[in-house]
């Protein structure tokens, strides 16, 4: 069930959103080794966002997921790093990423929690 969010102040047209949305969900899937079809991806463009007094590009990520391994959040920081770098031209310190290991029974999907 990992859920994974991208907040950017980058302009971003709606077919490249779209792909955008498919990579990072290929991504997550296989970065956590989760199967997609519980992968959830959401991406909000065009905000208004400032890092460091100035509104260059810039992403604020959260990456929540059940059995989050946190002993790999550095390497999976590098990587989403990257991926906003290619995708968007964001450059790595300029994101801030909020990791999130999520409890079973506080999570819910299909009328029960996991």
């Amino acid at each position: 069930m990992p859920f994974f969010k991208i907040e950017t102040n980058q302009q971003v047209d709606d077919a490249t959103t779209g792909d955008l949305l498919k990579k990072a969900s290929a991504m997550v899937s296989q970065m956590l080794g989760k199967p997609e079809k519980f992968v959830m991806v959401s991406i909000d463009t065009d905000r208004r966002m400032v890092f460091g007094g100035d509104g260059e590009p810039a992403a604020f990520v959260q990456l929540k997921s059940i059995g989050l391994p946190t002993d790999r959040c550095a390497e999976f920081s590098g990587k989403i790093c990257q991926f906003l770098n290619d995708e968007l031209g964001i450059q790595p310190d300029r994101v801030f990423i909020d990791f999130k290991d999520a409890a079973r029974n506080l999570f819910g999907w299909n009328g029960k929690t996991f």
